[in-house]
């Protein structure tokens, strides 16, 4: 006993206390059954801690105090370990935890402070400061436990949800989803044919709504809006504060057929659709800088249709496809794309389009 970890707690100390008499009742000693070095699950041991707890002799904590005591794995006869905390704060950890929080949440994050009190730890002593939202040694932790040891791959997200942090992965990505069903709706209608880097973008924008304790409803666009104001800085603030990928103010303007610009007052020039990257990959080297620009932006202006060029594109010897020169024209005419994107698409894909004047 006198030589537990100072920073026990009383509770786990008592109980611990109490298997020990509990042996000499029994006439055993704990050296017969003491951990080898490195051994986490001695056999003999878990068979009489888990023996006495079925008898009812001894509190069902008295596993997890063993646990955290001797830093063991020892388990149940269910074959797996107790997942609710029993230090008095990481239960207060729970109890506060946010009512929107769903039952699975709730469970890694239980499962993750078992975890801490087996590798005696404390929450506290990795809980983020005021406003911290990356705290390093709990990013450590919980990738660790993660990792090593058999903690579900829900709790990093879990723990992000709950406390209202970005905790990344080894790979530096962290899997944003939204919790409010509100949010969550957005995202079940947006196209199915929707791309999914895009689909990503979005659904982690609605996540940073939910951290910042706001709502899409009150910054979605009326009817035939295309530029809302409010949205349209809400991005391009946590754009510039590398909160969010460029790319989400594309996806945005795609998903929901808005015009939103960054800081500069221009729109995104790349697409992000494969299909159109390898298009623009594909263009002759003697096509000018000018005339790729007029391309790249009318690729872009499909997708913000969800349209796609493959969709548009003349079939094998046609100079002249109807419904690509509707598409540009409309374009020119109705969306602000330059006067000579035809002329640029004409030389880069040697076609003969021609203007609603022409005859």
């Amino acid at each position: 006993m006198a030589q537990l970890p100072k920073t026990l707690d009383r509770s786990y100390r008592a109980k611990i206390s109490q298997f020990l008499r509990h042996l000499e009742h029994q006439g055993q000693h704990w050296s017969a059954l003491a951990p080898a070095a490195g051994d986490r699950r001695p056999a003999a041991l878990e068979a009489v801690v888990n023996t006495a707890i079925q008898e009812k002799r001894l509190d069902p904590g008295t596993r997890a105090a063993l646990n955290l005591g001797f830093n063991l794995a020892l388990l149940a006869p269910s074959g797996r370990v107790r997942l609710k905390p029993l230090l008095a704060e990481h239960q207060t950890v729970m109890a506060q935890l946010p009512e929107s929080l769903d039952r699975r949440q709730r469970s890694s994050i239980s499962r993750f402070l078992c975890h801490l009190e087996q590798q005696d730890q404390l929450w506290s002593a990795l809980a983020p400061a005021a406003e911290e939202v990356r705290p390093a040694a709990l990013e450590t932790a919980v990738n660790t436990a993660m990792q090593h040891h058999g903690l579900d791959e829900g709790t990093r997200a879990a723990l992000n949800q709950g406390f209202n942090l970005v905790l990344q992965g080894p790979s530096g990505y962290v899997r944003l989803a939204p919790a409010l069903p509100e949010h969550q709706t957005v995202i079940a209608q947006l196209p199915q044919t929707f791309d999914h880097r895009y689909r990503s973008y979005i659904s982690r924008f609605l996540y940073l709504l939910e951290q910042q304790d706001q709502l899409w409803s009150a910054l979605a666009p009326a009817a035939g809006e295309k530029r809302p104001a409010a949205l349209e800085a809400a991005i391009n603030t946590a754009i510039q504060e590398k909160r969010l990928d460029p790319g989400t103010r594309a996806a945005l303007n795609h998903g929901f057929n808005l015009a939103l610009v960054g800081p500069s007052g221009r729109p995104q020039l790349t697409p992000v659709q494969p299909e159109h990257q390898t298009m623009m990959a594909q263009l002759p080297e003697s096509l000018g800088r000018s005339y790729r620009y007029c391309i790249s932006r009318f690729l872009c202006h499909l997708e913000r249709q969800d349209q796609r060029w493959s969709a548009l594109a003349p079939a094998a010897g046609e100079k002249r496809p109807l419904a690509l020169e509707a598409a540009v024209n409309t374009a020119i005419k109705d969306h602000g794309l330059a006067s000579h994107t035809r002329a640029a698409i004409n030389r880069g894909f040697m076609l003969k389009l021609k203007a609603p004047s022409w005859r």
